[in-house]
């Protein structure tokens, strides 16, 4: 019976793929790692392979950004480090390097789409395993390249078919899944459109006006032909709710598998096919994937590798302005039943003109006019051979590319608005113009992103035993790396024709851009392992890099690793075939590791110029941007011990780990005085230390004869940060812009959010003015850390005569995150935190005045009333502290039943093995009692650097389903 937890069971003999593809035991490694099965990795049936990997292993911090169709996936290892470069890790497929990018079209909130990112576009069940490479020191042989940890993708190839004799075994694999909306925020239900809690207001988004009382009112401004909308003054209590769709996504896979002793071959193509929460959203993902290997001759072997898969990407847009659907849904007012405004060609208060707000569209008419459409070819390919000339000594050579075209079409429609009146009725407006939303001229923006890794290496390797005690394995090898990237847009900025998306129905001139970015790196290592008496191992690695990158003075830099491993239960006589403890094995080890720049941060360049010398005549000017010509590579230093054991013959084990990196040297873009010519300047600067502990256990309490088996499984990560230095007299650096803005501050967790903040006094309690509104801090304050403090994973399997139940929970404490859709309610007054004190006028709890001799006494004094005054005006809309919410949570993150039918019923059949299996993915959150708005996973910026932060993100989605696998 096959059983598997989230992490695979560690023996003595477990062979483990590492850096550069070298496959090595398991109790030779000095450092951590964790090895992922393709089981553990499909039992959820996530289309995303990175997604999969929540909840299973110590010290990796995973967030999906949003709910929304194909959406992207950011992954950690060990904390973050690089103020602005990289640190996601290094991904690995078959030992080519590829690319994980996440180019979003906007830098800004407004017209944000969640783009998804690469390692997704790879079919789950095309993969055999994912090794995690935590840090430096197991990632040193990839050099800068693997500075922030690997992960490595080992795909199927078709062996184990071989091994069996199968010459040809097909096996299918099927999949459904339905998703719905996980978490929504709790709206009130107690007050309708309007701004002073008197007066009903029939065109407002906010719902700052009287207490509901189902009485017919008017609903919007008359349509155009003069006609008035009617509706109850009640609460239409899930009209947020009933705007998302049911989510479904089908997934089917075949593959065809097979050979013999001398050759083995996988092939496979699967679909996947989502339809997202938000009406009209889709993604489609095609793969085909063919890999063969064979021995061509006794001494020389060559394997073969080739996939191409199509995305097809159709959304909507999300964060703020009027092109975002979810900011129009969410500015909808609570007595408005959004499912009655479907049809916006047909229905006159549908329409741009006869929807009821003055400042918000309907957002059905937004998935329609507002679209990002993306279509990605993607072909990734590698080529391996292996030559043994003598027992002791091989040669392999490996090349390999990654190849993608990324075609992107951005759409907004030309929305025009009649200017009308209201009529001389006898109303509060009488004769007032008509409130509508701001005209838009349209806008169309093509992109072409061709992006391009070329990888190489050489090695050889050296295998002897030196003495009956002592052995030796010794590799040399060479690696290249290119990459090109290369991204073109048009962009149209007003349209002539209404619903004509075609660059030449622009008016005025094209906004053209053309970059290209080129890199290329070499590097030659060394490994080499000593191993004495089969349970004390010494590894040590080299290697050296150039980079094109960084100037020839600091192109070349080298940097060692080195660990020692110690299996004690192998060498002390009185543990060995011990019953009680099983394995032991101690480890330790240190390396450095450099990094180095983008492209082009050497020398000043010159970007094209807007009416510069004269209008619209071509010209370029010098960048903002001061480039360094003396930039060095960023240092990375890392020191890792660890104890792993197993108890009671393997029934228990686990293991501790702490690390210690420090990163300096870091390149960065700072700000500096407008009179050097320059808004900013990059150079080497700062120093920031990582540190933690992670453990795991794996305890099996039942094992029995007649098969029933139950493992349970759990990790737990400590990571704390700090920022150690800046530069001379700086202690901030802040990493983008806003209120608040991640940033860089000597003393603090990196990164920490820092805005605006209430004024407190020396007991924490809030200052406020002679009103009784709370006072502003005049000081930006840190408003808490980004990145969780704890991390927590569990899992149990349960499994007897082929029916095997598997669950997975996640957990995160100790982070911090704005909530842009917090302040969005807050504006329109639909949280139910808005309603808390039934708009009445109350004094803030726990606030004090400050008194003339600057002591403080308790407030006594109420707010004017409960109304947009206090909750925009005086603390969501300025003191963003107010929109801080605690970003820990409990997650229910996977649970499945799977039965493998009984072979003696499946005899007769043309089926060798079938199961059957259901599934869910988020089923339960549990959130802290202050976060009644979102899922704490959300990030408006996807997995760049910029984390901390949402702002009307698709709402995340929990997930049920039934799978099908069947093998002839």
């Amino acid at each position: 019976m096959d059983v598997t937890l989230g992490a695979d069971t560690k023996q003595l003999s477990e062979i483990v793929v590492t850096a550069v593809g070298i496959e090595r035991q398991e109790k030779a490694l000095a450092y951590s790692t964790d090895v992922i099965s393709s089981r553990s990795l499909t039992q959820g049936r996530d289309t995303n392979p990175i997604a999969a990997l929540q909840g299973k292993v110590a010290g990796v911090n995973i967030g999906k950004s949003s709910g929304g169709v194909n959406s992207s996936t950011r992954i950690t290892l060990r904390g973050t480090r690089s103020f602005q470069g990289e640190n996601q890790p290094l991904f690995v497929v078959d030992g080519i390097i590829i690319d994980n990018t996440s180019i979003q079209p906007s830098t800004g909130s407004t017209n944000q789409v969640d783009v998804g990112n690469r390692v997704g576009d790879i079919n789950p069940d095309d993969i055999e395993s994912i090794t995690v490479l935590k840090g430096p020191s197991a990632a040193a042989l990839y050099g800068s390249a693997g500075g922030n940890g690997a992960i490595i993708i080992t795909t199927k190839t078709g062996r184990d078919a071989a091994a069996q004799g199968r010459k040809a075994a097909v096996t299918f694999n099927s999949s459904f899944t339905a998703e719905t909306v996980l978490k929504l925020p709790d709206f009130q239900n107690e007050f309708g459109s309007g701004y002073d809690l008197e007066t009903y207001v029939p065109f407002e988004n906010t719902n700052y006006g009287p207490r509901f009382d189902g009485k017919p009112v008017q609903l919007g401004p008359p349509a155009i032909d003069g006609s008035v909308q009617t509706i109850p003054y009640s609460a239409v209590r899930d009209n947020v709710k009933n705007f998302f769709n049911t989510g479904t996504t089908f997934q089917n896979s075949v593959a065809l598998q097979g050979g013999n002793e001398k050759a083995n071959y996988y092939l496979s193509f699967s679909d996947a096919t989502q339809k997202g929460i938000i009406p009209d959203d889709k993604f489609r993902r095609n793969t085909l994937k063919l890999t063969a290997g064979s021995q061509l001759t006794q001494k020389l072997s060559a394997t073969t590798s080739i996939s191409y898969n199509h995305n097809k990407t159709d959304v909507t847009f999300q964060g703020s302005g009027n092109g975002s659907v979810l900011n129009n849904v969410l500015n909808t007012s609570r007595q408005v039943d959004l499912e009655n405004y479907k049809d916006f060609i047909n229905n006159k208060f549908a329409t741009l003109d006869g929807w009821f707000s003055g400042y918000y569209d309907n957002p059905y008419r937004s998935i329609a006019d507002n679209r990002y459409v993306s279509n990605l070819d993607r072909v990734l390919g590698n080529a391996t051979l292996n030559y043994a000339p003598l027992d002791w000594l091989s040669f392999t050579y490996r090349a390999g590319a990654d190849i993608s075209f990324d075609r992107r079409k951005e759409r907004n429609a030309i929305r025009t608005y009649t200017s009308r009146r209201w009529p001389n009725d006898g109303s509060d407006y009488a004769g007032q113009a008509i409130d509508r939303p701001a005209n838009n001229p349209g806008r169309l923006a093509e992109t072409d992103i061709f992006i391009s890794n070329i990888t190489t290496d050489l090695l050889a390797t050296v295998k002897r035993d030196v003495t009956p005690d002592i052995n030796v394995t010794f590799i040399a090898g060479g690696n290249i790396f290119a990459r090109t990237i290369q991204q073109t847009s048009q962009t149209a900025n007003a349209l002539s024709i209404p619903g004509y998306y075609n660059l030449a129905n622009r008016v005025g001139e094209i906004t053209p851009s053309d970059d290209v970015n080129r890199r290329r790196r070499v590097g030659i290592y060394g490994d080499l392992t000593l191993g004495f008496r089969n349970y004390l191992f010494l590894n040590a690695t080299a290697r050296n890099d150039w980079s094109s990158t960084l100037s020839p003075d600091a192109r070349s830099y080298f940097y060692p690793s080195v660990g020692l491993s110690y299996v004690f239960t192998e060498s002390i006589a009185p543990l060995k075939d011990n019953k009680i403890l099983t394995y032991g094995k101690i480890r330790a080890s240190y390396a450095k590791v450099g990094n180095d720049a983008t492209a082009y941060q050497l020398i000043n360049t010159f970007p094209a110029a807007t009416g510069f010398p004269y209008g619209s005549l071509p010209s370029f000017t010098v960048s903002n941007l001061s480039r360094n010509p003396n930039l060095k590579p960023e240092q990375v230093k890392t020191y890792e011990a660890g104890l792993e054991f197993g108890l009671l013959n393997d029934r228990i084990g686990g293991e501790v780990t702490y690390y210690k990196t420090t990163s300096s040297d870091l390149i960065t873009q700072i700000s500096v005085p407008y009179s050097t010519g320059f808004t900013q300047a990059v150079l080497n600067v700062g120093k920031v230390e990582n540190k933690g502990l992670e453990s795991s256990l794996r305890f099996t309490p039942v094992r029995t004869s007649s098969g029933l088996r139950i493992d349970v499984g759990a990790n737990f990560s400590f990571i704390d940060s700090k920022v150690l230095e800046l530069f001379p007299n700086v202690s901030q650096l802040d990493l983008g812009s806003g209120d608040p803005v991640p940033s860089a501050i000597v003393g603090q967790p990196f990164p920490v959010l820092k805005g605006s903040a209430y004024l407190r006094d020396p007991q924490g309690r809030i200052v406020v003015d002679a009103s009784g509104y709370p006072r502003k801090d005049p000081t930006l304050q840190i408003l808490g850390r980004v990145n969780p403090k704890y991390i927590i994973g569990g899992n149990l399997t349960v499994a007897y005569k082929g029916v095997r139940l598997a669950a997975v929970v996640d957990a995160r404490k100790g982070a911090v995150l704005w909530s842009g859709t917090r302040s969005t309610l807050a504006f329109t007054g639909s949280s139910l935190e808005t309603a808390s004190n039934g708009r009445e006028s109350f004094v803030i709890p726990n606030t004090v005045v400050q008194n003339s001799d600057g002591s403080y006494s308790p407030n006594t004094k109420a707010v004017a009333d409960g109304g947009f005054e206090y909750w925009y005006n005086r603390t969501h809309g300025v003191i963003q502290e107010s929109n801080i919410i605690k970003a820990d949570y409990l997650k229910l993150r996977e649970v499945s039943l799977t039965y493998d039918l009984p072979k003696a019923l499946l005899e007769k059949s043309p089926f060798g093995r079938a199961s059957i299996g259901f599934s869910g993915r988020n089923l339960l959150l549990f959130v802290p009692s202050d976060n009644k708005f979102i899922d704490p996973e959300a990030s408006l910026f996807g997995t760049n650097n910029s984390q901390g932060r949402e702002y009307n993100n698709i709402p995340s989605t929990r997930s049920y389903g039934a799978n099908l696998s069947v093998t002839f």
